[in-house]
């Protein structure tokens, strides 16, 4: 699929595979990155040099850049004679080609690379699909098989990494334009669109769709697994639905809130936080029967782990708290910053993407400081600083580090323990 896509690209640019100067008509020419290179999101400017002929003074040089990922195109203006000068912005990093037209002709094609634009000093990055939408994705990021799997909401793409070499291996489009969560379990990838209310079922072993479940949901929101089934929150009617991994059906729905956010499991126990009424439930998934537990503190606590008996839980306008299970009392709080975006965990270790007060109050997964927290102290162990505005769409913890999903710029963090 991932060669279909960029085949299809540059045969709609008449890229084919030929060197940068190839010609079209009379006049020939060629692009010359700047000599710091091209980085991802970043707006650039290049020179394009005519090598062969004399374009006319009325003719207009257009350049058209395609990857698997986006197209992008520019106007040049003269420059001097013989050269042009063309400033543009590719979204995401890795192989683009290009074609250089003037007036009607192709006068140069070739390729260039993007690097990637990284945010987080001190972490690997690697290009990933730049689809965040205007209403972000919340869950975009799963590992399975050696691989990440990455949501790409707005246009209903799942795509396979290698975390070997980080490559793109596979491209699965699943249709509609909300593909906001992504999970693994029962040999599965699970992939969400929030705005169909389908679930789909994937085999990571021949990359190939297996199951597509109607979901009796109006707002399917997140997607979990565990306590022997599949989880999706309904953020429309305060429910969570049960799906049967086995038969691949829904086979309950469970009042639990206005707004549930998260999910954790311990056995055969749920707990959900609704990030409105800022309750924490507990099903038993043997009787699918909830019961509240307590009232969290915090504006909107809607992310949680569960680690060594306790249940850690952040939000808007909340710090991290650790919370008793099962009577909801808070047993510590650590001092985050303005409040948690995410909460994973790997053994006993933490890690809690913060906002800052003024993006806290505007409700965006835009981070400040990523920190590790050490479960059993409740100690900040280190603290990364974000260097540019950097979003949170997927996080997953392993046994490595982090793993941090940025699906408005495109990126893949992994920073190591």
């Amino acid at each position: 699929m991932r060669r279909l896509l960029l085949a299809a690209a540059v045969a709609l640019l008449a890229l084919g595979c030929g060197n940068a100067s190839a010609t079209s008509g009379k006049v020939t020419a060629k692009l010359v990155p700047p000599a710091g290179g091209i980085v991802a999101g970043s707006a650039t400017t290049a020179t394009i040099r005519v090598t062969h002929g004399r374009p006319a003074r009325s003719a207009v040089t257009r350049v058209r850049f395609a990857s698997e990922d986006g197209t992008a195109a520019a106007t040049a203006r003269a420059a001097g004679r013989g050269t042009y000068s063309v400033r543009f912005t590719l979204p995401v990093a890795g192989t683009w080609h290009y074609a250089i037209t003037i007036g009607r002709a192709v006068a140069g094609k070739g390729k260039l690379e993007a690097r990637v634009n990284s945010r987080l000093p001190g972490a690997e990055a690697f290009a990933i699909c730049p689809y965040a939408g205007a209403f972000w994705p919340t869950e975009t990021l799963t590992l399975d098989s050696g691989a990440a799997w990455i949501g790409c909401k707005e246009v209903g793409l799942l795509k396979r990494y290698d975390l070997a070499t980080s490559h793109s291996t596979a491209s699965m489009r699943l249709g509609g334009s909300d593909l906001i969560g992504v999970t693994t379990g029962f040999g599965s990838v699970w992939a969400l669109d929030g705005r169909g209310g389908t679930l789909t079922r994937i085999d990571p072993n021949g990359n190939r769709v297996v199951a597509r479940i109607a979901l009796p949901a109006s707002k399917p929101y997140n997607v979990w697994t565990g306590a022997g089934a599949v989880w999706v929150a309904d953020d429309g009617r305060g429910e969570v639905v049960r799906i049967d991994p086995a038969t691949n059906t829904p086979v309950a729905t469970i009042e639990v809130g206005d707004g549930p956010a998260d999910l954790a499991f311990e056995g055969s126990t749920v707990w959900v936080i609704d990030h409105r009424d800022r309750t924490l439930f507990q099903i038993d998934a043997r009787t699918n029967s909830a019961r509240p537990v307590a009232t969290i503190p915090g504006d909107a606590p809607e992310r949680m782990v569960f680690v060594d008996g306790h249940l850690w839980i952040t939000g808007r306008g909340t710090d991290l708290l650790e919370v008793d299970p099962d009577n909801g009392k808070v047993l510590r709080t650590v001092d985050i910053g303005a409040s948690g975006i995410d909460v994973v965990a790997s053994g006993e270790t933490l890690w809690v993407p913060s906002r800052s007060a003024e993006i806290d109050m505007r409700g965006f997964p835009t981070m400040e400081t990523l920190r590790r927290v050490d479960a059993r102290s409740g100690a900040v162990t280190a603290s990364f600083l974000a260097s540019a505005a950097l979003d949170v769409h997927g996080l997953v913890a392993d046994d490595s580090g982090v793993w941090l999903a940025d699906n408005t710029h495109g990126v893949l963090y992994r920073l190591r323990r």
